[in-house]
């Protein structure tokens, strides 16, 4: 009768180890994302709170998981999102009240 509970408790807990490294990225990924081709701390913690407001959680999370996926890339906001108006949108809107002085 041990046997399979521990089965069972084995198999929950790998799957929730499994479960934890697969998070999603989010507001400090993409900032450290925004910061490594931009070299602003303040300016992209405004960009993440400014596409945060501007966007649903999972566009949000498109966002974030997409720029932290392609950081070292030289273009600041990756291919697959242009094509988007709304979040192509947002990116402008966040990068002119964030970035310009």
């Amino acid at each position: 009768m041990k046997r399979p509970v521990s089965l069972v408790a084995s198999l929950l807990l790998t799957l929730g180890v499994v479960g934890c490294s697969a998070a999603a990225a989010g507001k400090p990924q993409l900032a450290e994302a925004c910061s490594s081709k931009m070299g602003s701390e303040k300016g992209c913690a405004c960009f993440a709170d400014t596409m945060e407001k501007t966007l649903t959680a999972e566009e949000f999370g498109q966002v974030a998981q997409a720029m932290f996926d392609n950081k070292k890339s030289s273009n600041m906001m990756p291919g697959n999102l242009g094509s988007d108006p709304k979040i192509s949108g947002a990116f402008s809107e966040a990068t002119m009240a964030c970035f310009t002085a």
